[in-house]
């Protein structure tokens, strides 16, 4: 974690001397609920917003479901459903999942890889927004647990395309940190700072974006 901070004071500097950088912001709320010991479907919307934090850019609700097929592995399924903004126009988006996540535990760390296929169902509206287009998406994290009520994590994800004419190209990556705090049995709140950076424009942007997250099990 104190590589992780670091490389967070690092970058966030350096986003004041370059023109291609733009800050943002995202909120969501995520409902959970158990249907059995294996099965837990979530809801979560969320909005954000780009333009150095001036102008929302994406709105949107997921829904989705995990299946654990074991004590380490589970299967993944989610729809996202939304519009997005860029200054001129706003359109429809949609888009679908489909995952799998390993993950192993040792002490007080856990880590995990989670795989998944991404399926635009926009057309090219999503072609430059790497949450809604067609791509293959992997995520290496990495979370500490020894905290009381007090969760540290921290991942590196990659965005490869799956179409014809960019084979397993990489368009995007994306870094996390994360902090989650129990507030009560079933509530949790969390807070993260992510960068990324889209590699499919012409001029290159990355983005220095705050997270806030309100999770409730119900």
């Amino acid at each position: 974690m104190r590589i992780s901070l670091l490389l967070f004071a690092l970058l966030s500097c350096s986003k004041l001397w370059s023109q291609t950088n733009d800050a943002g912001l995202w909120l969501d709320v995520g409902l959970s609920h158990e249907l059995n010991d294996r099965l837990e479907i979530t809801v979560s919307p969320e909005v954000r917003f780009d333009e150095n934090i001036t102008r929302w850019s994406r709105l949107f609700v997921d829904i989705g479901a995990e299946y654990k097929a074991s004590k380490n592995i589970s299967l993944q399924a989610a729809y996202r459903g939304g519009v997005g903004n860029d200054g001129v126009h706003v359109d429809g988006r949609q888009r679908m999942q489909y995952g799998v996540a390993v993950k192993k535990k040792w002490n007080d760390w856990t880590i995990q890889f989670l795989s998944r296929a991404q399926f635009s169902m926009s057309g090219g509206l999503g072609d430059a927004d790497a949450d809604f287009t067609t791509i293959w998406r992997n995520r290496a994290s990495l979370k500490y647990g020894g905290l009381k009520k007090t969760d540290l994590s921290s991942s590196f994800e990659m965005f490869n395309s799956i179409s014809a004419y960019q084979d397993l190209a990489l368009t995007n990556w994306r870094w996390t940190a994360q902090v989650s705090r129990k507030i009560t049995k079933k509530q949790t709140v969390v807070a993260g700072y992510l960068i990324q950076r889209d590699l499919t424009e012409s001029q290159q942007e990355m983005d220095y974006v705050i997270l806030v997250s309100y999770k409730v099990e119900l």
